[in-house]
């Protein structure tokens, strides 16, 4: 009777894994794609990620690629919608983390949504609108993708700031903030000017209690 567990445990450790779908291997495989992808365009460029490249980090072989995607620009597609959905999921996880019930700070969403763009992910959005400038192809697929991203940027945006202001003043605010930080982000790495950095977002959160005649902290909504 004794040995009993012991037998159970040793079969239960020697069971073989569940084999995994087909599915589950396919999403697996476009997984370790979109974010090989993702890597390679931030850390060395659009024009540097080539399927080559991509291909040695995913540790996929190009055909495996041809495979999951008709094209390089399907595959940077989704790795920019994938950065969108990033993006969107952390500002959902700052609003989860601190809604508890007090009035968030202005400054503080201002800096925190700033750190956010930073991030070396965000680097990927950069990338890519600058090579759409020149490439039809890219542009078009890129257009529907930034939309969708910049919709849920203004809609937390009017979810956080209304009734303070209008709902067409907080989407101004939002792309207005957006933009802004977008060009710190990237002017910052040939000319960082921290002190200045700071100070905007002070100046900014107080013209906002200015023009609202409000405190610089907002209420949030669970």
């Amino acid at each position: 009777m004794s040995d009993q567990p012991k037998r159970s445990a040793a079969t239960r450790q020697a069971s073989p894994a569940p084999r995994r779908t087909q599915a589950q291997r396919r999403a697996a495989t476009i997984a370790k794609l979109v974010e090989a992808t993702i890597e390679a365009i931030a850390e060395v460029g659009y024009h540097n990620a080539s399927l080559g490249e991509i291909s040695r980090r995913a540790g996929v072989s190009k055909g495996g690629i041809f495979r999951h995607f008709d094209s390089r620009t399907d595959l940077v597609v989704a790795a920019a919608e994938e950065v969108g959905r990033r993006h969107m999921q952390a500002f959902d996880n700052l609003r989860q983390r601190e809604n508890n019930g007090r009035p968030l700070d202005l400054t503080h969403i201002l800096h925190r949504g700033r750190n956010r763009i930073r991030e070396e992910t965000n680097a990927v959005w950069f990338e890519l609108l600058v090579a759409a400038r020149t490439e039809p192809e890219l542009r078009a697929r890129l257009a529907p993708v930034a939309r969708a991203l910049i919709d849920d940027v203004e809609s937390v945006a009017i979810a956080a700031l209304t009734p303070l202001v209008p709902a067409e003043v907080a989407r101004l605010l939002a792309t207005s903030m957006a933009h802004m930080f977008d060009g710190e982000a990237i002017f910052r790495v040939t000319y960082p000017r921290p002190e200045l950095e700071d100070a905007r977002i002070e100046y900014i959160a107080e013209v906002f209690r200015q023009l609202t005649g409000a405190s610089t902290q907002v209420e949030t909504s669970s």
